[in-house]
């Protein structure tokens, strides 16, 4: 519940502070270096086979764990949940984005910001099943490797982020700097918010913060999924076009704000920060 209350203040702090911070922007929809309906084939592929790591991981720890005479490690519990979420959001994913909208028949931004959805799911997706490693190592006593791996970690998140920020900035529908401050906010924001829940209820933090935050990631995911799934709409009525056309901006701000709080309560999570 605390980590839950946390995460709706950072989230609702960030968005109200992000957009402040872009309302005087606009999409910038001259030229894009992709072609959007071959990119969406190959992630579609790319999802696919995360799928196959997601599943075999839940596979093989199943096996183990039932091979093992001794009760199973709880983290291995945290581990399982998160890439059972993992596999739920590569497949769903995969068809989300081969629906993406012809150009032809949507006209030009609302196919951006179906894919740009889109995206941001898989980034978030991808770190679920990335971060679920650190509680794998910590259940087989790796305890070396693990904190190699807290330290990797948020680095990886710097990494990736390179990428959605290429993406959003790409597609012309948030600046790389946009999301920037979105990653600084969200993870400021997370970092005080779960500070002051310690100070004013120590010790209050749930042994099970990153199943609670796996499935905030889920929901999160779940909204973006319908908002993009409803632009297949729009060819058929122009009201969800208009809709899309004056408000698509604001949805990835968002979007990209709930991104980076929630994965960076996704990192204080299994590093053991809450």
């Amino acid at each position: 519940m605390w980590v839950v209350l946390a995460f709706v203040i950072a989230a609702s702090v960030g968005t109200v502070v992000v957009l402040a911070a872009a309302r005087h922007g606009s999409p910038r929809l001259a030229g894009q270096p992709w072609l959007l309906y071959d990119t969406a084939k190959l992630h579609v592929g790319i999802m696919g086979g995360l799928a196959g790591f997601a599943v075999t991981g839940i596979v093989l720890i199943a096996s183990v764990t039932r091979s093992q005479q001794a009760a199973p490690a709880p983290a291995l519990n945290t581990v399982v949940m998160m890439f059972t979420v993992a596999y739920f959001y590569y497949i769903g994913n995969a068809f989300l984005i081969s629906y993406l909208p012809h150009r032809d028949v949507s006209g030009d931004f609302v196919p951006r910001v179906h894919f740009s959805l889109a995206s941001s799911i898989e980034y978030r997706t991808l770190f679920v099943s990335w971060f679920a490693l650190l509680p794998l190592l910590h259940s087989y006593g790796l305890e070396q490797a693990a904190g190699m791996l807290a330290i990797l970690l948020p680095i990886s998140l710097l990494i990736g982020s390179v990428i959605i920020a290429m993406a959003a900035d790409g597609l012309g529908l948030i600046l790389a700097g946009e999301t920037y401050l979105s990653l600084a906010v969200g993870a400021a924001l997370a970092g005080v918010t779960a500070w002051a829940v310690e100070l004013f209820v120590p010790q209050i933090w749930s042994d099970n913060a990153a199943i609670v935050v796996t499935l905030i990631i889920f929901g999160v995911n779940g909204v973006g999924y319908a908002v993009a799934s409803a632009t297949a709409l729009a060819p058929r009525y122009p009201s969800i076009e208009r809709f899309y056309s004056r408000y698509g901006r604001q949805f990835i701000v968002v979007d990209m704000q709930l991104t980076m709080s929630s994965l960076t309560f996704l990192w204080m999570a299994v590093v053991g920060a809450i």
